[in-house]
């Protein structure tokens, strides 16, 4: 079990660091010069802001994945990881298999 908790918190860690990479870039200020006027016809501007409103949902998922990543985290120290945060109940096998940042149960994830 100590081997499978320590290859599920590499697991966790790398993808805890891809996410935190994906917000670091998100977040960076546009290059100087790459301001975009809006004025009122349809072209570069209007690309860049629908580019830029999905980056801002994009942001947000990533922000959710992130604190999911640092739960399970959490979850391998405490012991608890493998039974869900709502009911107490077992995580079937797959679930974290398929999504190791599952906190919930299938039932309580509904």
């Amino acid at each position: 079990m100590a081997t499978e908790n320590t290859a599920t918190e590499q697991l966790l860690r790398e993808r805890l660091a891809e996410v935190q990479g994906r917000l670091a870039e998100l977040a960076k200020a546009p290059e100087p010069g790459a301001g975009i006027g809006f004025g009122k016809r349809i072209g570069d501007g209007t690309s860049e802001a629908i580019s830029r409103r999905n980056d801002i949902g994009v942001g947000n998922s990533l922000l959710v994945t992130e604190e999911k990543l640092q739960r399970a985290l959490a979850k391998l120290d405490e012991g608890s990881y493998g039974r869900c945060d709502d009911c107490g109940g077992p995580i079937a096998a797959g679930r974290p298999a398929v999504a190791p940042e599952s906190a919930l149960c299938i039932d309580c994830a509904r």
